[in-house]
């Protein structure tokens, strides 16, 4: 939850200064700016927002775990992608790396909250688990009367 409301912090923070910058006297790419600065902006504030939240689980499972590779890998990609924006003039060479980083997070994320391929694949598949199975909830209730 930590995760998605910093990202969405993040995002509308990002999302303030692009209207900032639309709102000031001419067009945004007349004086040789690039045309592309609004939608790079959004798939890159879009990619913020998810990468905040993806490193959210993964942060505070490896607090929990106490694993300090993850604690570090997180913390590396954060200066990553904060590092990719500085090149922003040249919108292929940051906004690429920050969204297929974006992806495997997003994957590592998955993985470490539980799921799976076989999952996925199951549910995808769409059938219905077979009917005619005894489910008990706890152990402290014993099985129902007939």
């Amino acid at each position: 939850v930590s995760g998605l409301s910093f990202g969405i912090i993040s995002g509308v923070f990002s999302v303030i200064n692009i209207l900032a910058d639309s709102a000031g006297p001419g067009t945004v790419g007349i004086h040789g700016d690039s045309p592309y600065y609004f939608i790079t902006s959004a798939f890159l504030t879009m990619a913020l927002v998810l990468l905040h939240t993806f490193w959210g689980v993964i942060f505070f499972d490896a607090c929990e775990r106490r694993r300090a590779g993850g604690l570090g890998l997180v913390v590396g990609g954060h200066l990553l992608v904060s590092g990719l924006t500085f090149l922003n003039p040249w919108y292929e060479a940051s906004l690429g790396p920050i969204l297929i980083l974006t992806l495997c997070t997003g994957l590592w994320a998955f993985s470490t909250a539980g799921g799976s391929f076989h999952n996925v694949l199951k549910c995808l598949s769409c059938k219905q688990e077979p009917e005619g199975r005894v489910v008990l909830y706890s152990a402290l209730q014993g099985p129902p009367e007939e």
